[in-house]
C-alpha cells in the first residue's frame, strides 16, 4: 500500500520534468524561429535569399541545429541542409498550421525511450498576409538526457523515501508483530533446556498469536506435571523398595553361610539396592554428597568383571554358547561405575543378538580402561552403528525379538556418569565390540 501510494504520487512529478524540458526547449527555439521569419520577410518579396542561405548555415554551425525557409508554396527556398522533405508527417503538419497563420501546438513531453526531433515553425508574415515559414528542425538528445537524470533522481529520492517510511513505519510494526514469535523462540529454547516452569506472556497479542502462547503454555504444564508425577512415581517406588529389599538382605545373609547360591543371590540384592539409590538420586533425593563419593577406594574394573562373569558363563553353559575370557588387565576406575549392570546389558544383548563364541576383555588404552565384549553374529551397518545408545532403537534386523532398546542406553548413561563413553565398531572377521571406555584412575596401586 505505502509503495503504490508513493509511485501514485511521484508520475505526476516525472510527467512535470518531462513536460518542463520539453517547454523550456520549445520557447528558446521559437525565438529563433522568429528571428528567422522576421530575417526572411525582406528575401521572400525580392527573391534576394543569398544571405538567408548564408544565415542559416551558420545557424547550424552554431547551434547544431538545421534549419529551412519555405514559401507560401511549402516550396523550400534557402536551407542549411540539403534534402529537406516537406512531405514528412511531422514537417507537413507544423507548416500547414504555419502557412495557415496559426501557431503550431506545443510539442509532447520529451521521454528518454522516445526518440526524433522537434519541429518549431513561424510564419513569415507582411502586412497581414504570410508570405512562408521559418522552420527549425531541433535535437531533443540533451534535452532527453536531462529528462532521464531527473527522473532517476526522482526514482531515487522515492526509494529513499520508500526505504525511510519502512524503518519509520513499517519496521516498528513488524518488530512488534513478531516479538511473541522471538519470545515463544526463547522460552522453547529455555524449555529444552529444563526450564518446564517457564511461560510466554499473552497480554497484548493479536488473537492468533494469543491461542499460540495459550497452546505452548498448555504444552509446558503438562510437561511439567508429567515430570513432576514422574520424580514422584520414582521417589515413592524407591522408597517403598528398601524395607522389602533391607528384609530380604537380612534373610540371606543367613542363608549365604551354607550355599554359594546364596550367595551369588546376595550379590544381586545389594545390586538391587544400588539401583534403588540411583532411581532415589534420580528423583532429586537421597544425592551422596561429593565428600562421601571422593572418600571411596577406586574400583579395579578387571577384578570386578571377572567376578560378574562367574555367573555369566554357568547362563551361557546353560544355553549351549561359548563364553570367553580374554585378556584382563587391571586398572582402577570410578568406584560408582555399575560394572554389574553395564556387562549385564552387553552380554545379554550378545547372546540374543548376536552369536557365539562371545569374548569379554578388559584393556588399558592411554588414559581410559577399556572394557570389550565381542560377538560373531552378523553385526551392524555403518548408519546402525551410529544410533547405538540411542533410546528405544533397535535394529531393523532384531526388532521381532523381544526387548525394549533401552539396554544400551542405559549403558551409555552409566559411562557417562563416570566420564566414560560407549564406541561400537566392527572389528576384523566380522560381528560386533561394543567398548565402554572410562577413565583410568592414576594413583590406582595394582
Amino acid at each position: 500500500m505505502v509503495v503504490a501510494l508513493a509511485i501514485v504520487a511521484v508520475i505526476p512529478l516525472a510527467n512535470f520534468i518531462a513536460t518542463s524540458n520539453s517547454r523550456t526547449l520549445f520557447l528558446s527555439r521559437s525565438n529563433d524561429a522568429d528571428w528567422f521569419a522576421a530575417m526572411a520577410e525582406s528575401p521572400l518579396q525580392t527573391g534576394d535569399i543569398a544571405n538567408l542561405r548564408e544565415l542559416a548555415v551558420r545557424y547550424q554551425e552554431l547551434y547544431d541545429t538545421p534549419v529551412f525557409v519555405v514559401d507560401v508554396d511549402s516550396r523550400v527556398v534557402a536551407t542549411s541542409v540539403s534534402g529537406v522533405d516537406v512531405k514528412e508527417e511531422d514537417i507537413a503538419t507544423a507548416l500547414h498550421s504555419t502557412l495557415a497563420g496559426r501557431l503550431p501546438p506545443e510539442p509532447p513531453a520529451l521521454w528518454p525511450w522516445a526518440a526524433g526531433e522537434m519541429i518549431v515553425s513561424r510564419p513569415v508574415v507582411n502586412n497581414g498576409s504570410v508570405l512562408g515559414a521559418a522552420v527549425l528542425r531541433v535535437p531533443t538528445d540533451k534535452a532527453r538526457d536531462q529528462v532521464q537524470r531527473g527522473l532517476l533522481l526522482l526514482l531515487g529520492g522515492l526509494l529513499i523515501s520508500i526505504g525511510a517510511i519502512i524503518i519509520g513505519i513499517v519496521r516498528p510494526i513488524t518488530r512488534w508483530v513478531l516479538r511473541p514469535l522471538q519470545d515463544l523462540d526463547n522460552a522453547t529454547h529455555q524449555i529444552t533446556r529444563g526450564a518446564l516452569d517457564t511461560r510466554v506472556s499473552t497480554d497484548g497479542r493479536a488473537p492468533e498469536l494469543r491461542r499460540l502462547g495459550d497452546s505452548f503454555n498448555s504444552m509446558a504444564l503438562s510437561l511439567h506435571q508429567a515430570r513432576q508425577r514422574e520424580r514422584e512415581f520414582v521417589a515413592d517406588a524407591s522408597h517403598q523398595l528398601r524395607t522389602p529389599l533391607t528384609s530380604a538382605r537380612i534373610h540371606i545373609e543367613g542363608l549365604s553361610r551354607l550355599s554359594p547360591t546364596a550367595r551369588f543371590a546376595l550379590s544381586d540384592i545389594d545390586r538391587l539396592g544400588r539401583i534403588v539409590q540411583r532411581l532415589s538420586r534420580l528423583a532429586g533425593s537421597d544425592r551422596p554428597s561429593a565428600d562421601a563419593e571422593g572418600n571411596e577406594e577406586p574400583l579395579d574394573l578387571a577384578q570386578a568383571v571377572k567376578e560378574r562373569l562367574v555367573g555369566w558363563k554357568a547362563v551361557y553353559s546353560a544355553d549351549d554358547l561359548e563364553l570367553i575370557i580374554g585378556e584382563m588387565v587391571p586398572g582402577g576406575v570410578a568406584p560408582e561405575l555399575e560394572v554389574d549392570d553395564i556387562l549385564d546389558v552387553l552380554l545379554d544383548n550378545a547372546s540374543k543378538y548376536g552369536a557365539p563364541p562371545v569374548e569379554v576383555s578388559v584393556t588399558r588404552d592411554g588414559t581410559e580402561v577399556v572394557l570389550s565384549v565381542r560377538d560373531h553374529g552378523l553385526g551392524l551397518g555403518s548408519r546402525d552403528l551410529k544410533k547405538v545408545g540411542e533410546r528405544f532403537w533397535r535394529s531393523a534386523h532384531h526388532r521381532e525379538m523381544p526387548g525394549t532398546g533401552l539396554g544400551l542406553a542405559i549403558v551409555r548413561s552409566e559411562a557417562a556418569r563416570v566420564g566414560g563413553r560407549v564406541v561400537a565398531r566392527p572389528p576384523i572377521g566380522g560381528g560386533l565390540v561394543i567398548e565402554v571406555r572410562v577413565p583410568l584412575i592414576d594413583d590406582y596401586d595394582a
